[in-house]
């Protein structure tokens, strides 16, 4: 599950301490909260999307199911007409294990890493054979994977997380949100508005982290904050020109 990949968990990690409680919205690949589990934290992963909440969910409840299922079904999805015709008819499959191997498979072969969308790349059997032994071996402790079924705003239950200590926010892209509301989603997909994560991140009472790729939006947005910018190696930087991702707290 590629998307565009974050550098910013060495610095979640100094940012939020061993042992903390963290709310982590926008969840789909894992690979954040997987880093912040590492640093002995407890994630609860809020994703709005069905289709994300169950692939974790059969994940943690049988990963050889789900690696039998995927190897099985690896040839179907692996043919191009077949890959295209499917990115939006998976979830009318009965099996949850099924569903969640084309919600692997899909994003396997994808080019931007999502499931409902993007152009078919061809993979070596190498590649797959890797992802399977990494799903079968899957067994990760505090980690709860959570369904806010609020679809017009994921942060519609972050002030009911009284024993969080800190919420994480990947945002991603910054975007003017300019006609985005007729645009479909993929299953997989939560509509994300900038906006209303600013008045969020300005009346939480939480410790709140945000982490963005660079945009000038975001440092006019976020300029009275505590913001850190980082380059592509994850590394602080003091310059916005070399800065590649912004990590913005409220504390």
């Amino acid at each position: 599950m590629k998307n565009r990949k974050s550098n910013t968990s060495p610095l979640l990690k100094k940012l939020i301490p061993p042992g903390s409680v963290i709310n982590s919205f926008l969840f789909f690949s894992a690979e954040l909260e997987l880093e912040m589990i590492k640093n002995n934290c407890f994630v609860i992963a809020r994703t709005t999307s069905y289709a994300v909440y169950e692939f974790w969910r059969c994940m943690q409840t049988d990963p050889e199911r789900v690696a039998a299922a995927t190897e099985y079904i690896n040839s179907l999805v692996a043919e191009e007409k077949m890959f295209y015709y499917i990115q939006d008819k998976f979830m009318h499959y009965k099996d949850p294990f099924v569903r969640s191997a084309f919600f692997y498979l899909l994003s396997f072969y994808s080019d931007s890493g999502k499931v409902c969308s993007g152009k078919m790349i061809q993979r070596n059997e190498r590649s797959l054979h890797l992802g399977l032994s990494r799903i079968k071996m899957f067994d990760v402790e505090n980690l709860h994977v959570k369904f806010d079924k609020d679809e017009k705003d994921f942060l519609a239950t972050a002030h009911e997380s009284p024993d969080s200590e800190y919420l994480l926010i990947p945002a991603g892209e910054y975007s003017y949100n300019y006609f985005e509301d007729g645009v479909n989603l993929g299953f997989e997909e939560t509509r994300v508005y900038h906006k209303k994560i600013k008045k969020f991140f300005d009346s939480t009472n939480h410790q709140c982290l945000l982490t963005y790729f660079r945009h000038s939006q975001v440092f006019k947005l976020y300029k009275d904050y505590n913001m850190t910018m980082i380059n592509e190696y994850g590394h602080v930087v003091e310059n916005e020109e070399d800065c590649r991702e912004v990590i913005v707290a409220n504390f």
